[in-house]
Order: structure tokens, then sequence, then C-alpha cells
């Protein structure tokens, strides 16, 4: 065979090697589920959408707090209740409300460009996608998912929305996958806004150092260390104590009888944020970390059981 033959078929094998890996990312990538833990459907006027032949929108948490800390979309932009906010393609892109405060072809892509948003399947259950469910099941990542297992319960975790966004992301993880959001702010991985104003004053942001010592009733399970430093870091005080709709805690020692039970099933106090967009409540050595009668740095509010 002739040099030019040979050449000819090396090139044949390569271009079929290159599509076969192509072929093989696309397939890995695509196997990956479509959001990350936090991350939110909206699909409130679902009628509309498949009228307009688009799918339902999920919002990616996660990105977004790359670039913005909590306070700088809740509550001046969007009230921090779920389906308390009205949204409108009309109101985003003409009036530039909720999402056209950024999605204006300015600071972020215009509301135009339909796909980029509008990307998840129909018929899942609005809200953290984590607990999303759908009435008939689907294959995603190779696990049939029904009416009976949460949304990517087995498999959303450790994935984006562009999976690997995230996975090239540099975000420090903790140990079930997740993004440690904490970690990624005392490690300055992380750097987010604290405001959309050109030029903001920092010095304006609030920032409370107490800590806040929760007594277990049990003597062997440790105790509760809330730490406000970095809970005003991504939330100003007024979103907690002064929420629209009734605050979330009272600006009060003692004023609040904080219970796992009001947490876990009522879905009050710390389960506003926790277990929807922040880490999820299962996790329950993350809270209950602080051995029981070693010393604890700063200034401390102690709550005892009897006033939990």
């Amino acid at each position: 065979m002739s040099k030019v033959g040979i050449f000819c078929v090396w090139l044949n094998l390569k271009i079929i090697f290159i599509i076969f890996l192509s072929t093989c990312s696309f397939i890995l990538t695509a196997s990956f589920a479509n959001a990350e833990y936090g991350d939110i459907i909206i699909n409130k006027k679902a009628d509309a959408m498949r009228q307009a032949n688009v799918g339902d929108v999920v919002f990616p948490h996660w990105f977004h707090r790359i670039r913005y800390r909590c306070n700088v979309c809740h509550e001046d932009i969007f009230k921090l209740k779920a389906g308390s906010n009205e949204m409108s393609m009309e109101s985003i892109s003409d009036k530039q409300e909720t999402c056209g405060k950024c999605h204006n072809g300015v600071i972020a892509w215009g509301p135009l460009e339909c796909e980029r948003c509008h990307f998840q399947e129909p018929g899942w259950t609005a809200g953290a996608i984590q607990h999303s469910k759908k009435t008939t099941p689907v294959n995603l990542s190779n696990t049939w998912v029904n009416d009976t297992i949460p949304y990517a319960k087995t498999i959303q975790i450790g994935a984006g929305d562009h999976p690997l966004a995230l996975s090239k992301s540099g975000l420090p993880l903790d140990r079930f996958g997740l993004i440690d959001w904490a970690g990624a702010v005392e490690k300055k991985i992380v750097d987010p806004l604290w405001s959309l104003a050109p030029n903001a004053d920092i010095t304006k942001i609030q920032s409370r150092k107490t800590k806040i010592l929760f007594k277990s009733k049990s003597d062997s399970f440790p105790d509760v260390i809330f730490p406000h430093e970095i809970h005003s870091y991504w939330l100003q005080c007024n979103v907690c104590h002064k929420t629209k709709g009734g605050a979330i805690f009272k600006d009060k020692a003692g004023a609040n009888p904080v219970t796992m039970t009001d947490i876990s099933r009522e879905k009050k106090w710390c389960a506003r944020c926790h277990d929807k967009v922040s880490f999820p409540l299962a996790d329950c050595a993350r809270c209950h970390s602080h051995t029981k009668g070693f010393p604890i740095r700063g200034k401390v509010i102690t709550r005892n059981p009897k006033t939990n």
C-alpha cells in the first residue's frame, strides 16, 4: 500500500476514533440528571408553557450562588417562600422584573433564549428538585424513577444542570457529594457579590458573629451551634428576622420554640432553607457537631433543652 493510502487509512481511523469519543462524551454527559441539589423546578404556568412548546424551567441555585449572595435576590426581587412569586414572560422581558432584573441581555443572556431555562422535561412537581416527583416513570441515568421516589434521589448528587461545568468548577464537596458552600467561602474559592448596585458600599453589610448553642435533650447526642457569621454572609439579618409574610425567627433570645419536629415535619425554622437549598436535614452531624462540655470561642447565647 502506498504512503498516501496508509495516510488515508490512518486519517479515517482517527476521524472514527474522534467521533467515538465525542459520542461517548455525549452519552456520559446526557446520563447525568438535569439539576443539582437545591435547584428549583418552576412550572406554575405549565399549561402556558405547553402551548408555547417549551419545557419546564429549572432555576440553578448553585450557578447563581457562585456569583451572588442569596441576599441579592431575597427579598427585594424574590420573596423567600416557594410559590409566592408571580412570574410571567411579559414581566420578565417587558418590565424587567424578577429574572429580568439580570436576564436583560446586559448582565446575563436575554429572555428570548428560551431553551437555556426551559429545558426540564414536563410533568415533575414544582419546588426543590430533590423533592420533586413524577406521576409516570422516566428513565434517568439508567435508573427508573417513579412517583414514590423523589426526583434524582440516587442520581442527582454531584451533577449540575451543566454537568461538566460543576465537575470542573473546583467547588468543594461534602461527604454526600453536595457543594460545601461554607467551605467554598472560608477557602475563598468563591467571593460572590452582595448587591447588584455598581460600586456598592461593602461597609453597609450587616454581619453578626454571635453563636447560639442549642443543647440537645440527650446526654449522649452532640449539641448544635448556630453560627450567625456564615448565615449573615449569605443573607442579611432582615431576611430571617423581618421576612415578608412573617419573621422566620423573632429577634429575641428565647422567643423561638425551635424543635426538630417543627423543622423536619412542619418545615419551619431552619427548614425554610435547609433540605430545600442548603444542605439536607438528614446530615445530622453537620449541625449536631459540638461535644457537650467543650468550650466555645466568641460570644455565645445558650439555649437549654427546656426552651427548645
